[in-house]
């Protein structure tokens, strides 16, 4: 009888274990499962790394990047020099909205010699998420190695234009050795003074 008893009460041990052991699986991945999203989520990129990004991105984000800036600095000049909110916000905004995301409708207003390949992808509009705009966000002001990445981009973009997206006459001259503010200069007015536009 008392053998008996031992045997009833050791299966009732092991019984209530399995149920324990059972209770806490499904308790462990209701623990994963509802881990914040916030822990798995990758950190944006580094603006250094968004600049690098940014110099092989899709001609026409580096051509609403740079085109952005432009229009960011214009509004910060006008608006210091006018003393005009209006004259301030409206390029302000306008070149943060083109500098961060105006890449495809860009695309869609450039002439045709102007395109690079087709429309770019929303993957591609976000290399240039604000490396410049970064300032107005409060993230600090740019390094001197990142102004030097930043002008090399607009320079770039700049020889891709006066080039016709490297089909005019002036694409070899402009594209051997180094570019530079002042090549570019000097070769468009050497063209311009010979009366020659188009090439």
């Amino acid at each position: 009888m008392e053998s008996e008893l031992r045997a009833l009460a050791a299966e009732r041990e092991a019984r209530q274990r399995s149920k324990s052991g059972q209770a806490q699986a499904p308790s462990a991945g209701r623990t994963a499962a509802t881990r914040p999203s916030w822990a798995s989520t990758a950190r944006p990129p580094s603006r250094s790394t968004s600049l690098t990004s940014l110099s092989s991105a899709h001609r026409s984000v580096q051509l609403a990047h740079s085109i952005g800036c432009i229009l960011c600095t214009a509004g910060l000049s006008l608006g210091y020099a006018t003393q005009s909110l209006s004259w301030l916000f409206v390029p302000l905004l306008a070149g943060i909205g083109l500098a961060r995301g105006g890449g495809a409708w860009l695309h869609t207003v450039l002439p045709p010699m102007l395109r690079e390949g087709s429309a770019p992808t929303p993957a591609q509009l976000q290399t240039a998420d604000g490396v410049f705009c970064g300032i107005l966000e409060g993230r600090g002001a740019l390094s001197l190695s990142e102004w030097k990445r930043e002008w090399s981009v607009a320079i770039d973009n700049l020889a891709f234009v006066c080039t016709y997206g490297k089909k005019n006459c002036l694409t070899n001259a402009m594209y051997t050795g180094e570019l530079s503010l002042r090549k570019i200069c000097s070769l468009v007015y050497g063209k311009l003074s010979e009366g020659v536009v188009r090439c």
